[in-house]
């Protein structure tokens, strides 16, 4: 599966060089010229309604277009498996962990029906967050394997990081967003910023009379200093932050 739910026209590199520069531009496609139809397996939780879908969807048809050959694959799962997976996801933020020991049977057992499923037989292959780290136990061979973390993993919950972290320890190297959100790890990390599209609609600027519309639409003042938070309800988010605020 690739660039699932795409919208009608996807961006190409060059839309990117008025906000990059023509020099970064002619700078990847040397970088992808040395990898000419390499194979790229990217790997994650959900095709659509997450940030990191959202950046797969945009990144994917560039590195196409740079001529590698890219593999989404999306993994499957009941509603117990990401039941637990949202429980590790808030116990690697430093939440507790209330679930009981056989969630990790339950987690262990949806990756081996993933591993059975799906194919891994690509040059590279990235896995994106905790949902699917351990599907390193399909590796066979000597291509890399790299665990791509875009969430904070700094001060993460004992129990949940002892059961993963022997899985994390069999890639290649780990790539995180900030160096506040790593930690000290057996194998090598670099840093990578996040993939976030400049030029998708939420990130475009608005025309002034489409903000005077809205405005006036919700009966805001615009003479008087306004706060706004763009995101879920979420403990991570902290909207309570923003009421104080």
């Amino acid at each position: 599966m690739s660039g699932a739910a795409a919208e009608a026209r996807v961006n190409q590199l060059e839309d990117y060089a008025g906000l990059l520069g023509a020099g970064e531009i002619a700078e990847l496609r040397a970088l992808a010229a040395r990898l000419p139809g390499r194979s790229v397996q990217m790997i994650n939780s959900t095709a659509v309604g997450g940030g990191v879908a959202e950046m797969l969807n945009r990144i994917v048809p560039l590195m196409e277009e740079l001529n590698l050959a890219v593999r989404w694959d999306v993994i499957t799962g009941g509603e117990d498996f990401f039941a637990v997976t949202k429980a590790f996801h808030n116990a690697l933020h430093g939440g507790a962990y209330d679930l009981p020991e056989e969630s990790f049977q339950t987690f262990l057992a949806y990756s081996e029906q993933n591993r059975n499923r799906l194919r891994f037989d690509a040059d590279f292959t990235v896995i994106h967050d905790p949902q699917p780290i351990a599907l390193v136990e399909a590796r066979d061979g000597g291509k890399p394997w790299i665990w791509r973390c875009h969430i904070d993993l700094s001060q993460p919950e004992q129990r949940v990081w002892r059961f993963l972290a022997p899985y994390l320890a069999r890639y290649d190297a780990a790539i995180f967003s900030s160096p506040a959100f790593a930690r000290q790890l057996p194998i090598p990390q670099f840093l990578f910023y996040p993939t976030i599209d400049p030029l998708s609609d939420k990130n475009r600027g608005l025309e002034p009379e489409a903000i005077r519309d809205v405005l006036e639409n919700f009966r805001i003042d615009p003479r008087r200093p306004i706060l706004t938070q763009v995101s879920r309800f979420d403990r991570l988010k902290d909207p309570v932050g923003a009421v104080r605020a």
